[in-house]
């Protein structure tokens, strides 16, 4: 995501359920840390590479489930749960953007964003 992108897209912190489908082996749940309508950062049990492709199902309350595909831009591990359930860092950057999921984000975050 570049830093133009960043500016536009307001992240918000919200602990979202989010699938997360990489080809036809690796499926896995994870929770997303922040989230935007250019994309999303999830803590996750399982690394996977930058570049690689993926579809999330994200399940945004009073929202219906929405599938989206990305790619992997950065992978870390997650300092916060080093030895636990959610050992990495995933930022993902979405295909195309979810301007009109904003709203749900704002009422559920219900402060300003990060």
């Amino acid at each position: 995501m570049g830093e133009d992108e960043r500016r536009q897209a307001r992240r918000y912190a919200l602990w979202i359920p989010v699938q997360v489908q990489a080809g036809t082996d690796v499926q896995m749940l994870a929770v997303s840390k922040n989230i935007s309508w250019s994309g999303v950062l999830v803590i996750a049990g399982a690394s996977l590479e930058p570049g690689e492709r993926v579809t999330m199902t994200l399940q945004v309350p009073g929202e219906d489930a929405r599938e989206l595909s990305g790619a992997i831009i950065r992978v870390e591990p997650n300092e916060e749960d080093p030895d636990g359930l959610w050992r990495y860092r995933l930022a993902v950057r979405f295909d195309e953007n979810v301007e009109d999921l904003e709203p749900a984000f704002e009422r559920l975050e219900g402060k300003a964003p990060i």
